[in-house]
């Protein structure tokens, strides 16, 4: 499938996604206003998560940021990731997804960290989730590392899972949560592929009994196509009728639990 992303706006993107680039916006404002406090406080300080049991920290910490371009760099992962993934999955239940991943990389953290008073601010572990949930939905999807070298989506998943590794122990030291990275991406193996994490909804796509992912059900076959023909031969090419098909899948989606 070719994906042909609208103009990044607000307006544009999916409700949850919306949200969750709306909020990081505003930890960014607050982050700049407040500094180290609110980092302590809001951020993932592991002494402080099993210390004092500020149980917070692992939600909060993803929506502060350090800096612009740390918060730029996320929501646009966000905002390219959730436009794709949200309309599979369903508004409530990417909220979710992206929640868990965030959370259950800060744990892992934590658990590889105890005792560390160095705060872990970011979005990138639940982004990471979200890289696994498109690499999963759809393997084959090719991508472009910097916008050069095309990778399948399943083998850049893999790529960046194995420089966070690399980094992780060469460069300690360097400001970059690499670990929280990689238990970002774990969480959303385990989501996917630990019987009982993933429940059976309308248009999702799950693995059949050789492992391969199923084909969604007809109705998200009808958006496939139109999202091709948008690929093809642009938005302008779309019936009305297929404008509303769309936009009513997306608004149903956003109603399932």
């Amino acid at each position: 499938m070719n994906f042909s992303l609208r103009p990044l706006s607000l307006n544009n993107l999916p409700p949850a996604t919306r949200g969750l680039v709306l909020a990081s916006f505003c930890g960014w404002v607050l982050e700049m206003a407040f500094g180290w406090r609110l980092n302590y406080y809001f951020g993932l300080v592991p002494a402080q998560v099993t210390g004092s049991g500020w149980l917070w920290q692992p939600f909060t910490y993803i929506f502060i940021h350090a800096g612009f371009l740390h918060f730029l760099f996320n929501a646009f992962m966000l905002w390219m990731l959730g436009t794709v993934i949200e309309p599979v999955l369903g508004s409530r239940k990417f909220f979710v997804y992206f929640l868990f991943c965030g959370a259950a990389a800060a744990l892992l953290t934590v658990a590889a960290s105890l005792g560390s008073t160095r705060a872990v601010i970011g979005a990138s572990g639940a982004i990471y989730g979200l890289l696994y949930a498109f690499a999963a939905l759809y393997p084959e999807q090719t991508v472009y590392v910097y916008f050069l070298f095309p990778m399948t989506a399943r083998q850049f998943v893999i790529f960046m899972a194995g420089i966070s590794l690399v980094l992780s122990f060469t460069t300690p030291n360097s400001g970059v949560a690499n670990f929280t990275h990689l238990s970002g991406l774990a969480a959303g193996w385990l989501y996917f592929n630990v019987p009982g994490w993933l429940r059976k909804v309308e248009g999702l796509k799950l693995k059949d009994e050789n492992g391969e992912w199923k084909k969604a059900s007809k109705e998200r076959e009808r958006v496939d196509a139109i999202l091709e023909k948008i690929s093809s031969k642009g938005e302008g090419a779309l019936t009305a009728a297929e404008r509303r098909e769309l936009d009513a899948y997306a608004r149903g989606k956003g109603g399932r639990a």
